[in-house]
């Protein structure tokens, strides 16, 4: 295992080929689009490990790992694995934070990459797929000693100056204070932000379509948080796929 440079190679898109709706299964595809997604894993995390991982999952435990969730935890962690990826070569992580994590599998292949960094998922409940994927990845000879998941609320985690906070879908005021806690500690940070309700960070947006409601709140919370990037994943995977990054100035 290594701390790698993302990959840059263009991957074939794929995303027709699969369902997107939230009860597809991994476990449920054909053999031929399980293959070619296994292939797609390997090459976007540069990992045949993981791919095995990923297949093990969908076969031990079939109902724990939807095609979405895992097309969706691919793309943000080619997004925020760069950031990461440069805020490391910077000297400004040493510790990586994902608040409000579900399923923690983003957390898995972060751990798997960053090897020398500590990983720490934090939810207020312990999903059984955490237990699944790192089991798995134990009896496949990967022991991800550096990932760690705590059962519990985030806002109680003291973060230090040289962490990376996550918080991926964290629903209304949890982004907001997932990046609170990140900008005190003086912390670099990615959020992708789902629920955005009126009254959490301003008054109102009206008159808006939704994606424009959208786009136009993330505007906001980037410029609040003193972000300095904002990336996307593809639109067919999540409509609420903006990618707000800051702390530490980019490549500094």
């Amino acid at each position: 295992m290594t701390t790698q440079q993302a990959t840059t190679q263009p991957q074939p898109d794929l995303l027709p080929l699969y369902p997107m709706h939230s009860n597809a299964m991994v476990s449920g595809l054909d053999q031929e689009r399980l293959a070619l997604l296994l292939d797609h894993v390997e090459a976007v995390t540069l990992s045949d490990e993981l791919a095995s991982i990923v297949a093990e999952v969908s076969k031990r435990y079939p109902k724990y790992l939807r095609v979405k969730e895992l097309f969706e935890t691919l793309r943000v962690y080619t997004r925020v694995g760069q950031a990461i990826y440069e805020q490391w070569r910077a000297g400004n992580v040493d510790t990586i934070y994902e608040f409000a994590c579900g399923h923690g599998l983003l957390g898995v292949f972060l751990a798997y990459r960053f090897h020398k960094l500590s990983v720490i998922c934090i939810d207020l409940e312990r999903r059984p797929a955490f237990d699944h994927y790192i089991d798995v990845a134990r009896a496949l000879g990967v022991p991800l000693k550096n990932i760690t998941y705590i059962e519990g609320d985030f806002r109680e985690q003291a973060i230090k100056p040289k962490s990376f906070v996550i918080c991926v879908h964290a629903c209304n005021e949890a982004t907001k204070l997932a990046l609170e806690i990140a900008q005190a500690a003086g912390a670099c940070y990615a959020a992708m932000p789902c629920c955005i309700r009126d009254g959490i960070y301003f008054k109102r947006i009206s008159h808006l379509e939704d994606q424009q409601r959208y786009a136009a709140a993330a505007g906001y919370i980037a410029g609040r948080f003193n972000a300095h990037k904002v990336t996307a994943i593809d639109e067919r995977i999540t409509n609420r796929n903006l990618i707000i990054l800051g702390g530490s100035k980019e490549g500094a």
